[in-house]
């Protein structure tokens, strides 16, 4: 009786838990979800060389024997496909220095190099300028930030047949120093694009196991998120709900260039229109804009359209003006009509979706380029 009772207090005190456990709201995702940094680098600097000179009791001519100094820590950074922000990298890295030659010709030890792990879609330009100096796409993937010191020549080396005995040595070098700014972009194949209470993040719970947050209000999204659609045949096709753009979001307006810079990386893109809205084609004219605004080459890229809220009722009606309207400039069988929330022609949608990306991937492949794998 007295086991049963402790077990049944053990299962009650488990479940209390897990109810107090609660997923953390879009606002504190935002907090933690950190797209951009600038990074400070301090690579080691090398050893100092010694000037020293052999005593030993069986040597007669020791001659010198002052040894060279350890080389400074480079620092990289890596790829990882594992991290999904930037919220634990630091401010400024200091790589390990060298160590200073011995006597006996030892040579310091060099100081171990600095590694540090990143998000996939990463990007560093300095701090001064817009240059792009690394973009690292795929897991794995290396760059080399900055270069250790060398380390200084003890006087052994200075040896010659002129002068056999010399005292001169040489300081190591510093290392380099460099000041970077780390932007990440979201890697996906597709990328939902919308006003804000489009319904993107419906659609996104409707097509993946994703659960962003989704509510009547503005802005719900804060941080994109990504969900993979599943095929039969282990295809996986990952989806990226990003914030809601606004007019002028080229203008830094909203949430602007934090919109903008993670469409960049999806080689196709999903336009969701509100149906149920008056005049649903001035969404996507007025989206088109804020790319050719941007970045003109994001309204090359291959695309559907989404007619979504199809299940509202004044949305048939303008679904029909919505295809009259932009039929000169959008083929209609690139539109495709779609309810996120009763999850309407969802199956079909993503049979479309898969067209659209087996497309990409031959276009891809003919051009050398490899899409990422999720």
């Amino acid at each position: 009786m007295l086991k049963s009772w402790r077990s049944v207090l053990i299962i009650s005190i488990r479940s209390k838990h897990k109810s107090t456990a609660r997923r953390l709201s879009e606002k504190q995702l935002a907090k933690k979800y950190v797209d951009q940094k600038t990074i400070t680098l301090f690579a080691g600097s090398g050893g100092n060389g010694m000037s020293t000179f052999l005593r030993d009791k069986l040597t007669e001519f020791g001659g010198p024997a002052g040894g060279d100094g350890g080389k400074g820590g480079d620092i990289y950074f890596i790829a990882d496909e594992n991290i999904k922000s930037l919220e634990k990298v630091q401010s400024i890295y200091q790589a390990e220095s060298g160590t200073s030659g011995g006597n006996q010709n030892m040579t310091g030890k060099d100081g171990k190099d600095l590694y540090i792990n990143i998000p996939v879609g990463t990007f560093f330009h300095l701090k001064d300028s817009l240059e792009v100096v690394a973009d690292l796409q795929q897991h794995g993937e290396t760059f080399l930030a900055c270069n250790g010191g060398f380390g200084g020549k003890g006087n052994r080396f200075f040896v010659d047949s002129i002068n056999t005995t010399p005292e001169r040595c040489t300081p190591g070098t510093e290392g380099e120093s460099l000041k970077l700014v780390a932007e990440l972009r979201t890697i996906a194949h597709c990328g939902l694009v919308g006003f804000p209470n489009a319904g993107k993040s419906t659609l996104l719970r409707a097509l993946t196991r994703a659960n962003p947050a989704v509510a009547a209000y503005a802005f719900t999204t804060l941080v994109p998120h990504v969900g993979i659609i599943h095929y039969d045949d282990f295809v996986q096709i990952a989806v990226a709900d990003t914030p809601g753009i606004i007019e002028g979001a080229h203008f830094n307006k909203g949430l602007g260039f934090r919109f903008l810079k993670h469409i960049e990386k999806c080689p196709f893109i999903l336009y969701v229109i509100d149906m149920s809205k008056p005049e649903p084609w001035e969404q996507l004219y007025a989206i088109q804009n804020e790319f050719a605004h941007y970045n003109f080459k994001l309204n090359d890229r291959p695309y559907m359209i989404l007619a979504n809220k199809i299940d509202l009722p004044t949305a048939e009606e303008n679904y029909d003006l919505f295809r009259e309207e932009v039929e000169d400039i959008f083929p209609a069988e690139n539109i495709f009509p779609v309810s996120g929330l009763k999850k309407f022609l969802i199956e079909d949608l993503m049979i479309e979706i898969r067209k659209l990306y087996d497309i990409v991937v031959q276009e891809s492949s003919e051009q050398g380029k490899l899409l990422p794998k999720w």
